[in-house]
């Protein structure tokens, strides 16, 4: 089973190919483009290293959310796109599991993904198997929600996302020896995870139609926000 994964939901643009194999082709870039103009070169491109033609993908994986509202809603369009045209099944992959699948045997994993207003996005997995098992589920949390919550467990814990990036300093202080951070290099999902995680999935009989899949945002967008404050008389139409 030849499955393409994308991941779109960061400042990295990331694709992958796998089969039973392991992985056939991975190409990422970070940079000031967005990702509606590089998306679907790097495919294309993906697909050539590959040697693969669209027509012989039998699935497609996209990570699903949290993270940019415009970019996940870029991945998924072309995601169900994709699927809709091949008529091959899609599934939608949590960024926060697939920053913390590469990590099996690193026991309790935080994935932290920057949300807006000092927030994240985060999730606790136990990585000590051969998939990660949820503990703590998504959700968006104040940075002291955060702090309080790790400063609770007396384990050691690994932190992984780019949300490290920002709060390395106070979760140090908050845990000390306890905090474990990843390298900066894993701390954005890769496209050839997603579609590793997808093709798991998608073996299970866990594919969706495309018309079925959605993002999974955790809190509402900016847009949503205002829209809810206009209906609740908050905000003067203009």
């Amino acid at each position: 089973m030849n499955v393409l994964g994308m991941e779109t939901a960061g400042p990295v643009c990331s694709v992958g190919i796998v089969d039973q194999e392991g992985v056939m082709a991975e190409r990422a870039v970070r940079g000031r483009k967005i990702h509606s103009v590089r998306l679907l070169p790097l495919i294309e491109d993906l697909l050539a290293e590959a040697g693969l033609s669209l027509e012989e993908l039998d699935g497609i994986a996209v990570v699903s959310g949290p993270g940019s509202f415009t970019g996940l809603r870029i991945g998924m369009t072309v995601a169900k796109t994709l699927a809709q045209v091949l008529n091959v099944p899609v599934v939608g992959v949590s960024t926060l599991e697939a920053l913390v699948y590469p990590l099996q045997g690193a026991g309790p994993v935080w994935a932290l993904v920057p949300a807006r207003r000092d927030e994240v996005y985060a999730a606790l997995y136990d990585c000590g198997d051969d998939v990660p098992r949820e503990i703590f589920p998504p959700a968006s949390l104040d940075v002291e929600r955060l702090l309080e919550t790790v400063g609770n467990d007396g384990r050691t814990l690994c932190f992984v996302g780019e949300a490290v990036e920002i709060y390395h300093e106070q979760l140090g202080r908050k845990l000390g020896s306890r905090a474990c951070f990843c390298p900066p290099e894993l701390n954005y999902p890769r496209g050839a995870v997603v579609a590793g995680l997808g093709r798991r999935r998608l073996q299970g009989g866990r594919g969706l139609d495309a018309c079925t899949l959605v993002p999974e945002y955790l809190r509402p967008s900016a847009a949503e926000l205002v829209w809810q404050r206009r209906h609740r008389g908050e905000v003067r139409g203009g």
